[in-house]
């Protein structure tokens, strides 16, 4: 082989001495090299023989390939001439699987070489990549080995590193002559390993130990991905199912990689010649490029500080490594985000296979993210739970009973909340697609309830979610189109009544006395929910849920009944349409002259120039307590004189006022009935335990609070429940010949009590302030319920207020409740003489 080689040579008489020896050991070991070569002294041999040794080059290796692994190490140590190499490359193949140990060791072992050539050589860099690799890219039979070893070279250098940076690079020209096997292959590799996960699973992929594997996979696909090396054609599903996976995780630059890997994927379904578009399909092609590379999309990449994604994907390179895992950069990512890319992954899916006949793209996709999404791996599996869900185009009672048997095993420890989350998004997406005759659909909707009452910020959001997709269901199904929601829903929890009932106590809030107040403690809660799309979401819930009781009730939709006022109260302060049809019944239409006591208008500068005034005209609160109060506050009862110290918590109100957001969310009751007042006349009875359900009773369960009520009220609800209050075109919201349930009453005011306890809107503040001084005037035995749930918020707005309307309501109220106890402490007296 050296005599070979040394034809080369820039000596000429080492040329010449060369050429002898190269006839001499052809002659001796019979090499097939026949009229080619012939000794001779003297002969003179130019230094440009290259076409001459490469053609005595090529006869060796196709006469004589036993000789192959002992001319390519030579040729590598000694020489590095590519081109010398080339036709003994496809020889390699019969050695890959050669019974001697040895002889597959040694191939390992030039592979090796050619390698570490590959990444020293920086001149012949070009020659080699399109010599030697593009030549061992045609063999198929060696394309896993070299795999192999470009996996194990990168692993060596680590993610970022020069060696895993050319080897990635290299990978181009390995598949430059077989796209379709090295691109396969690399895909098959990714999956594998990702699929290893699931035997050692890890909270995140980032701290698996095949981590580095993975990512390192992804920086070659991101290579191939140019100029669909990656043959979309074949491999879009998987390659979408990597995506999913791999998406915004790890260091800056992988990040940047995927999101240039979804680009180049995009770009080549484009310019793919195997596949022929419509016009409009390549314009959702080109739109769908163009929305990629949008900040909107930089934000769910996890790349929205990087001014280009194409730059910062090339910067892990050895010249500028950032590989670094900062706390920020190892953040899960919302699954809220990945359900966006999956749906603009999925409508690229969708238009290209209209003109695709017979395509399975999707069949396939949705398979490899049901393997995922049933199998545990904490890092994983969550997203394949969300990709499943929006994929997916048909399911079953099976499917949905397995993926609720998952979420009760997820519920049982509760330390994965992503999981939990997870499933609920995947079974909002999928009951649409249920069968119409299924259980589960009003099934579905407990389970929502109870994801509800979990008290946790993210998992509210998408409870509410799946809330929303199950009343609509129900709806278009006609399920309540002559049955109340009420009936339908609760005899579908007849059977697990005893479980739900824990559930209620849990939470104060019972469905079994109040379906309606109950959803409604559920729902208000969402008005405080940091995310706005989830408060929008609450207010579309309660508006459909109105319309829904007025269908199937035959009225307007703003007409008051005890079915439909729970919704009205929770709509009254986010509503116009709301307080312009459901007004207040002792308040004088706008514009008209308010009057003092003593039948003197107010002047613009007086408190009470708010267009809200009560049945009672009162006079302005004054500063102090006159001697008649102070006479009234030592009669009353120790539990009235506390609800009368209105400053007491002053304080407390301002520390809870400059509380985040999502502190302000999770408090332990959507109804504040916790905090409810003292007690009241024999109509309502106040107990300090949580009230169970007797026979003959109903009872609002609550902790501070049960609201027994007897067969009268029942019987008087009966007799009121087609009874609708209006007045001309509007309807009053607080009329007691309507409401004469003291039950109904008592959590219409904790309803108004609890918004305007925890509304940070001033607008709305003063909505709720008035109909509460109304509800003071028409419900003066119930009101006492809620004093102390207004006790410090009054205080704050006495205290800080600049609205005068809002300040009006709120002395009216106080006046109103003065008044109350005044004459209750009267009689008090008057029993007592």
């Amino acid at each position: 082989m050296t005599a070979l080689l040394n034809l080369g040579s820039s000596d000429p008489s080492l040329r010449s001495a060369a050429y002898n020896l190269l006839c001499a050991l052809t002659s001796t070991f019979n090499l097939k090299i026949e009229g080619q070569l012939l000794e001779t002294s003297g002969l003179c041999i130019p230094a440009n023989n290259t076409i001459f040794i490469v053609s005595i080059s090529k006869t060796l290796a196709a006469n004589e390939p036993h000789l192959t692994l002992e001319f390519l190490e030579e040729c590598i140590s000694g020489f590095r001439k590519s081109k010398y190499m080339t036709p003994w490359l496809p020889n390699l193949t019969r050695f890959c699987k050669h019974p001697d140990e040895a002889k597959r060791s040694k191939v390992a072992v030039i592979l090796d070489k050619l390698i570490m050539m590959t990444i020293e050589e920086k001149e012949m860099y070009p020659s080699i990549q399109a010599k030697i690799w593009g030549n061992i890219g045609q063999v198929g039979d060696l394309v896993d080995a070299v795999l192999d070893s470009y996996i194990k070279t990168s692993a060596t250098g680590g993610l970022g590193s020069q060696k895993a940076e050319v080897m990635a690079d290299t990978s181009v020209a390995l598949a430059s002559a077989n796209v379709q096997l090295v691109s396969q292959k690399v895909i098959e590799r990714m999956s594998k390993l990702i699929d290893k996960t699931c035997m050692s699973p890890t909270s995140t992929l980032e701290q698996h130990l095949m981590w580095d594997d993975i990512a390192i996979l992804a920086r070659y696909l991101l290579m191939l991905s140019f100029n669909n090396c990656l043959d979309v054609a074949n491999n879009l599903p998987s390659l979408f199912h990597i995506v999913i996976l791999m998406v915004s995780t790890g260091p800056l630059s992988l990040r940047a990689s995927i999101h240039g890997l979804v680009i180049n994927i995009i770009h080549s379904l484009c310019t793919c010649s195997q596949l022929n578009f419509s016009e409009e399909t390549k314009n959702v092609l080109r739109l769908s490029l163009t929305e990629f590379s949008l900040p909107k999309f930089y934000l769910l990449f996890g790349i929205s500080k990087v001014k280009s994604a194409a730059v910062t994907a090339f910067r892990s390179s050895y010249r500028d490594r950032s590989v670094s895992h900062s706390p920020q950069q190892c953040e899960r990512m919302p699954l809220s985000s990945l359900e966006v890319i999956v749906d603009a992954l999925l409508e690229i899916m969708e238009a290209c296979m209209e003109d695709i006949p017979d395509c399975v793209w999707l069949e396939k996709w949705t398979e490899q993210g049901k393997r995922f999404a049933f199998q545990y791996n904490p890092a994983l599996q969550p997203r394949a739970m969300v990709a499943l869900g929006c994929i997916s185009k048909s399911t079953s009672n099976s499917q949905i009973k397995q993926l609720l048997r998952i979420l009760s095993k997820a519920l049982d420890t509760f330390s994965d909340i992503v999981l939990i989350d997870s499933i609920v998004m995947c079974l909002t997406r999928l009951q649409p697609l249920l069968q119409q005759d299924s259980p589960l659909h009003k099934a579905l909707f407990w389970v929502a309830i109870a994801v509800l009452q979990l008290d946790d910020v993210s998992l509210y959001a998408s409870g509410l979610a799946l809330l929303e997709q199950n009343i609509l269901t129900l709806d278009e199904q006609g399920v309540f189109e002559d049955t109340s929601p009420e009936e339908v829903l609760m005899e579908i929890r007849e059977p697990l009544e005893w479980h739900f009932k824990q559930m209620d106590h849990a939470v104060g809030l019972s469905f079994v006395s109040d379906f309606n107040f109950a959803l409604v403690g559920h729902l208000i809660k969402g008005y405080r929910h940091p995310n706005h799309d989830t408060v929008a979401r609450t207010i579309r819930i309660l508006n459909k849920l109105l319309a829904i009781v007025a269908n199937y009730k035959k009225c307007d939709k703003f007409d008051v009944t005890t079915e439909s006022v729970a919704f009205l109260a929770a709509l009254l302060p986010v509503s116009e349409e709301v307080r312009s049809r459901c007004r207040m019944k002792h308040t004088q239409p706008p514009g008209t002259p308010e009057s003092t006591p003593s039948g003197e208008p107010f002047g613009s500068d007086s408190l009470h120039s708010s267009p809200f005034t009560t049945a009672m005209p009162l006079p302005p609160l004054p500063p102090k307590m006159t001697k008649k109060q102070k006479q009234l506050q030592e009669l009353s009862p120790p539990s009235v004189k506390q609800q009368r110290s209105l400053d007491s918590a002053l304080e407390q109100q301002r520390v809870q006022q400059t509380e985040a957001e999502r502190t302000n969310f999770k408090q332990p009751r959507s109804l504040d009935l916790a905090h409810v007042g003292p007690k009241t006349q024999s109509s309502i009875d106040l107990s300090h335990h949580r009230v169970g359900i007797s026979p003959g009773n109903e009872s609002i369960v609550a902790e501070g609070i049960g609201i027994q009520i007897t067969e009268s009220h029942k019987n008087g609800e009966a007799a009121k429940k087609r009874k609708v209050s209006t007045i001309a075109e509007n309807s009053v919201l607080l009329d007691e010949e309507v409401l004469t349930d003291k039950q109904t009453q008592a959590l219409l005011l904790t309803v108004l009590a609890t918004l305007v306890r925890h509304t940070p809107d001033e607008t709305e503040c003063r909505v709720l302030y008035e109909y509460l001084a109304e509800a003071s005037v028409v419900f003066p035995k119930v009101f006492p319920i809620v004093h102390s749930l207004l006790d410090t918020k009054i205080n704050s707005v006495l205290s800080m207020s600049q609205d005068q309307a809002t300040l009006c309501a709120v002395q009216n109220i106080i006046q109103n409740v003065i008044s109350c106890d005044d004459a209750a402490t009267q009689q008090q007296i008057s029993n007592l003489q």
